[in-house]
């Protein structure tokens, strides 16, 4: 076999094996960040709305206008003081389950993202276009509050 066909085979084993560690890495800090328990409506209630009370006075980054239709409004405004955000929470409430899932998840890990790859490349369209830097600059904040007939999810930065 040729050298350069042992060079490139040997080039693309190591891109695949630090393409399968970094996903591992992913992986293994989004469940191990990964936090649920059952808890009533008001219990939920109150932990979001202590969580949106730190952030008033903000609208959030995303509107959730018509989900179906997928009409949505970004905000790609910044901080007013010129933070950065550095960690992604995710706090959801199941009415079905009466059960709540909290998530933490360090942006630098968002810019291995599929939809934050997308959006550099311009695969998503405009009005979705939202990249991990994008929400970095936004600074702590509420990315978005939406609920709907079964659920509540909010989604903030810090």
């Amino acid at each position: 076999m040729r050298t350069w066909v042992k060079v490139t085979l040997a080039v693309a084993a190591l891109v695949i094996l630090a393409i399968s560690v970094l996903a591992g890495t992913g992986a293994y800090y989004f469940f191990r960040h990964l936090d649920t328990r059952s808890a009533t409506e008001a219990e939920a209630k109150k932990e979001i709305e202590s969580i949106r009370a730190r952030f008033a006075g903000r609208p959030p980054m995303i509107d959730i206008l018509d989900p179906r239709s997928g009409e949505i409004r970004i905000q790609r405004t910044t901080h007013p003081t010129g933070l950065r955000a550095q960690t992604l929470h995710v706090l959801t409430w199941k009415e079905s389950e009466q059960e709540v899932m909290r998530a933490d998840v360090p942006l630098w890990l968002m810019h291995f993202s599929s939809l934050n790859v997308l959006s550099h490349l311009g695969v998503a369209p405009a009005r979705y276009r939202l990249t991990a830097e994008d929400i970095a600059r936004f600074g702590p904040g509420i990315i978005t509050d939406y609920l709907d007939s079964s659920q509540r999810v909010l989604i903030w930065v810090e």
